[in-house]
């Protein structure tokens, strides 16, 4: 372990999520949908604590999955879901 060790986790910042939203309009979702998928993400996005904010991979995966098993609440395709899925994680 060196001088500049860090357990910090890859994240998605909100600058990089906010680039994400604005990449899926391009990929023809609503902005109802993109709304959603913020208010889905947003308690790891927004976290109190600085070295916790952020959307790590697993909280990408958690999401996602939820959002796989409620599509009657989010109505939000699946295959749109691939695509959020696909665009988060580049952002990693």
């Amino acid at each position: 372990m060196g001088l500049f060790w860090t357990d910090a986790k890859p994240r998605v910042t909100e600058i990089e999520f906010h680039k994400v939203r604005a990449e899926l309009a391009g990929d023809n979702f609503t902005e109802k949908e993109r709304d959603r998928i913020e208010e889905i993400f947003r308690a790891d996005l927004y976290e109190e604590k600085e070295k916790d904010k952020g959307i790590d991979e697993q909280e990408i995966d958690k999401g996602v999955a939820w959002m796989r098993e409620h599509v009657s609440e989010h109505h939000i395709s699946l295959e749109k879901i691939d695509i959020l899925e696909k665009k988060l994680k580049a952002r990693l």
